[in-house]
């Protein structure tokens, strides 16, 4: 029963992980959605603000992938990468560090799982961006 409990808690959590994870390469796209969203509802446009919210991260994505399959300089699309590495780097650190705080006392290994998170987000962000390159 043990063994039971602790593989669907493996399993919960690496389904989590990989639910919280897997879009965080296009937080850029989601963030620019968003604040487009917010924006024009707040001007007063109702229900065509999330419609305009919804064509604007698509845009940026669409011109992210556009602008990273159309360079053929090999610096000009590692700081495309980058820029939407970033955002994704900091997401896994807050989280990391917030669902460390949960269960380490400790303040410096908080902020080393944290970092260790960070790391993690940020090479499969990274990974899964240059492959979309290649593709």
């Amino acid at each position: 029963m043990i063994a039971l409990g602790l593989m669907s808690w493996a399993v919960g959590i690496g389904l989590l992980c990989w639910v919280f994870f897997a879009p965080v390469s296009i937080v850029v796209s989601t963030m620019a959605g968003l604040i487009v969203f917010l924006w024009t509802y707040r001007m007063g446009a109702g229900f065509a603000a999330v419609v305009i919210g919804i064509a604007a991260g698509s845009l940026v994505l669409w011109l992210f992938r556009v602008e990273l399959t159309a360079s053929r300089h090999s610096i000009v699309r590692l700081g495309i990468i980058l820029a939407f590495c970033v955002p994704a780097v900091i997401a896994g650190y807050s989280t990391t560090l917030g669902i460390a705080e949960m269960g380490v006392p400790s303040s410096i290994w908080q902020h080393i799982l944290a970092v260790i998170g960070a790391a993690a987000v940020s090479s499969a962000s990274f990974a899964r961006l240059t492959s979309e390159q290649s593709a």
